[in-house]
């Protein structure tokens, strides 16, 4: 097919890619791009290039890249041009119909490799943290809408508009899972995202709100108002508040003998292999709160563990529930539906926290997890050695120093409070 001026010029650059080999041209069936051969003294070839290549704006450049990849594995006549659409499969920077579903099958693979091989995160954190944002890649790949890394993050980040700690996420998530395609699957080397597509992609994150810490007698009168509706909740408050418990950890926990102290305790079997905080399982270890007058006190939680009392959430089957962070959350965020206002007592004086911490200056954000937070406080107002305090809360010291609170003005007014004379200014 010759060039024609009056053709716009996307589709005249497609036309022109073969113009440089003997025997080569193109032409369209419907929407198909059509290939030929014709060289004397050989059989005249025609194949199809496979979909998504299309004779169309959107996807001519990749079109491009394939053709110019099948002339390439066609090796002056060594293979057909059928074998030779075949090999550039291999290379191309765009699957074609046929094989579109490599890049799933890669995502499967890369879930494999972190989840059992070299078990990095767990099934669930992949699939809570990896794949919203591996899937819409893979399907923005096989819709012809990405043909490289730079233009596969820039169509990504248009998912998570408004969100910038998202586009960040989805930037690292992004970066890794074609790294691993291209190192271990033979992507081609420009699906690799670079920092420099991130800088360029990618907003700055917005620097992290201050985790607000609950006080000692707001976690006492919540844990009053669970008990008032429903003492099973009103113990899951309980075992957060005393062990500084991620929510997670709620179902991971049995009865043992301290073999140090010869008494009931508490176990947790919780195994956290990915991300910054690695956990292995531990005893827990209780951190009282101080009341009204200023006592410490402690639940009894450990005995009624061991004793098989501590009543906890049951499902419609009667079952003890599977609870975690979301089990949680919506618990203490349940709104009524006609009203679409916090549901219960509970709720009510959540929704009241949650205004409360947000309108300090600087805002401070609460949420379940903030259990855990206000144990790392209590523990180091109570002179708690940092190293027991992280080995309590199953991590190491310098992740504790880096995500955790460890200080409040309260805390710092007391360590500065002295009685002290005073010299009078001139």
């Amino acid at each position: 097919m010759a060039p024609d001026d009056s053709r716009p010029r996307w589709e005249q650059r497609l036309i022109e890619t073969t113009e440089p080999w003997n025997g080569w041209s193109i032409s369209r069936v419907r929407d198909r791009i059509v290939l030929r051969v014709r060289e004397r003294g050989r059989t005249a070839e025609t194949a199809y290039l496979p979909r998504p290549n299309t004779w169309d704006e959107v996807h001519h450049r990749n079109a491009i890249r394939w053709i110019e990849a099948v002339y390439k594995a066609w090796d002056n006549g060594e293979k057909t041009l059928k074998a030779a659409i075949a090999d550039a499969h291999e290379t191309s920077d765009l699957q074609g119909e046929e094989k579109a579903k490599t890049w799933a099958e890669i995502a499967d693979a890369m879930e494999a490799s972190r989840v059992q091989q070299s078990q990095k995160c767990s099934a669930d954190t992949f699939r809570k943290n990896w794949r919203p944002f591996i899937d819409h890649a893979v399907k923005l790949i096989n819709t012809g809408k990405a043909h490289d890394g730079y233009s596969l993050l820039k169509a990504a980040l248009k998912n998570w508009e408004g969100a910038p700690t998202m586009k960040v996420e989805c930037g690292r998530y992004l970066g890794l899972f074609m790294q691993f395609a291209v190192s271990r699957h033979k992507a081609p080397a420009s699906w690799l995202i670079t920092e420099f597509d991130k800088d360029e992609l990618i907003p700055k994150a917005p620097k992290p709100r201050l985790k607000a810490v609950l006080k000692d007698l707001e976690m006492l009168r919540l844990i009053e108002l669970a008990d008032s509706v429903n003492v099973r909740w009103g113990n899951v408050f309980r075992l957060l508040t005393q062990f500084g418990l991620r929510p997670i950890e709620l179902q991971h926990l049995s009865s043992r003998i301290n073999p140090v102290t010869g008494k009931p305790a508490i176990w947790c079997n919780y195994r956290k292999t990915g991300g910054e905080e690695e956990t292995e399982p531990r005893f827990l270890e209780a951190m009282y709160v101080r009341d009204v007058n200023d006592q410490p006190l402690v639940w009894p939680l450990e005995q009624a563990m061991a004793d098989g009392t501590l009543q906890l959430p049951t499902g419609r089957d009667g079952d003890v529930r599977k609870l975690s962070g979301s089990a949680v959350n919506c618990y203490i965020h349940r709104k009524s539906r006609s009203t679409g206002k916090p549901s219960g007592a509970v709720q009510t004086y959540w929704a009241e926290l949650v205004d409360h911490y947000d309108n300090q200056n600087p805002s401070e954000w609460l949420r379940p997890y903030s259990f855990r937070d206000t144990y790392s406080i209590r523990c180091h107002r109570e002179g708690v050695p940092v190293a027991s305090i992280c080995d309590a809360m199953g991590h190491t010291e310098a992740v504790h120093s880096r995500s955790y609170r460890t200080m409040t003005l309260g805390m710092r007014t007391r360590d500065f409070a002295a009685e002290t004379g005073t010299i009078p200014l001139p």
